[in-house]
């Protein structure tokens, strides 16, 4: 939680620097960091439940396997923080050279 936390900080701060709603963009990134612990570990419990269910694993295959579950849903969740600030630190004032028009013809 703390993680999620410092994310929407950072999110927050990067969102302000360049224009973007600041409020905004914080809640998305505590949102990214929980949302992407919850997907990884819901995943990975589907996983095991059809391995159960088909292939006649073990039950305790969930005790076994939850302190790597968690180790990966952490760092799934730091890589879509790092991507989401990633993002965030884009310039939106600046103007991208090929998108303005071209020179004005000149006839001398």
């Amino acid at each position: 939680m703390v993680f999620a936390l410092i994310t929407a900080w950072l999110a927050y701060k990067r969102a302000q620097a360049n224009g973007r709603n600041a409020i905004l963009w914080a809640f998305a990134g505590a949102a990214v960091f929980i949302a992407t612990q919850l997907l990884v570990s819901l995943g990975c419990g589907v996983f095991f439940g059809f391995g159960i269910a088909l292939f006649g694993w073990s039950e305790n295959i969930y005790d076994k396997a939850a302190v790597p579950v968690t180790i990966v849903a952490i760092a799934a969740s730091f890589a879509a923080s790092w991507l989401l600030l990633r993002y965030l630190d884009r310039n939106t004032s600046a103007e991208n050279p090929d998108d303005a028009p071209p020179p004005p013809p000149s006839f001398n």
